[in-house]
């Protein structure tokens, strides 16, 4: 069914090829397509959704920033195409050979290579860059503008009184880290979201950090709590010597518990409403989603000052 489609963004947006085959990738918010082509390599097709669970979408933005990105160092896939198809927006992207951290454990090595690039994005000097468009936060600061967007987006899938939602929105209020400059901040950055290449004679490399469509000028530990609520989750697999790679890259940052805290809770409850919002699009049991959240908003909030990676290890995330 994708193979028209495939086809006919290449064609609208210049790309060159003939589609010989298309393979659906992981990916909740948009549609993502390995598309191999006859006489040519194979490349991506990322096409917004009709409707998404985490509006607004900005193809042409993110493609801009892309080309921002390459150009100053950090490694993401190279754009080749961007357009529209039934007034949906789509980007073609290289195809980036090598390794996806899904499911599989991350040693110290890839932890270590997978902070140094994340440091990276944070440190960026964003206004050389050349990516002042990017809107900077309002003055009541980017964790209370990314939760009234997440509430919006709650309530227009009428899943905002969900008892595990309003517990996490109840626990966030009164609490939001203030005076942080701002920072390029990545906004997806789970280890599914990058590509390793290994060799037999050299450490791994990062070979591209993906989906880019939540980077916006912010607070860099929002990028951390969400490592730590995914992990809280049960959704990463951590050896042990890659949890102190992480946590010493954490401390680096030199911020206080409580902003990682603050953080990790904001992203428990950014996630929470994401699958809620899927709930309602693919007809998931909430109750059965509901409870994914009960355990780790219990241990969360009962550790106040004391989540990180250890924690997490130590508590048997």
């Amino acid at each position: 069914m994708y193979l028209k489609l495939a086809q006919t963004a290449l064609t609208t947006s210049g790309v060159a090829g003939s589609v010989a085959g298309v393979e659906r990738l992981k990916g909740q918010s948009h549609l993502t397509l390995r598309v191999d082509r006859f006489d040519a390599e194979p490349v991506v097709l990322r096409l917004e959704p009709e409707r998404g669970i985490l509006p607004p979408y900005d193809v042409p933005s993110e493609a801009r920033l892309l080309g921002v990105l390459r150009d100053a160092g950090i490694p993401v896939p190279k754009v080749l195409g961007v357009g529209r198809h039934e007034d949906r927006g789509f980007l073609v992207i290289e195809w980036v050979s090598g390794e996806v951290m899904i499911r599989r454990q991350v040693d110290a090595d890839v932890a270590r290579a997978y902070c140094a690039v994340l440091r990276r994005i944070h440190t960026l000097d964003w206004r050389s860059a050349g990516l002042d468009w990017l809107p900077e936060p309002s003055e009541s600061g980017p964790a209370l503008r990314e939760r009234a967007e997440i509430l919006d987006r709650l309530q227009g899938f009428g899943v905002a009184d969900l008892p595990h939602i309003r517990r996490l929105r109840w626990a966030l209020e009164g609490l939001a880290p203030t005076g942080i400059s701002p920072m390029l901040v990545h906004g997806d950055v789970n280890f599914g979201n990058l590509i390793i290449e290994r060799s037999s004679d050299a450490q791994p490399r990062i070979a591209a950090v993906l989906d880019w469509e939540q980077t916006h000028l912010g607070d860099p530990l929002s990028d951390w709590g969400r490592l730590a609520a995914e992990d809280l989750l049960g959704n990463l697999d951590l050896s042990d010597a890659a949890r102190r790679t992480m946590q010493a890259a954490l401390d680096q940052y030199g911020r206080n518990s409580e902003d990682l805290q603050y953080w990790t809770l904001h992203q428990l409850y950014k996630h929470a409403s994401a699958t809620a919002a899927l709930s309602i699009l693919r007809d998931w049991d909430i109750n059965q989603i509901a409870a994914m959240y009960q355990e780790p908003t219990d241990r969360l909030l009962s550790n106040v000052g004391e989540v990180g990676f250890p924690l997490s290890q130590e508590t048997g995330a």
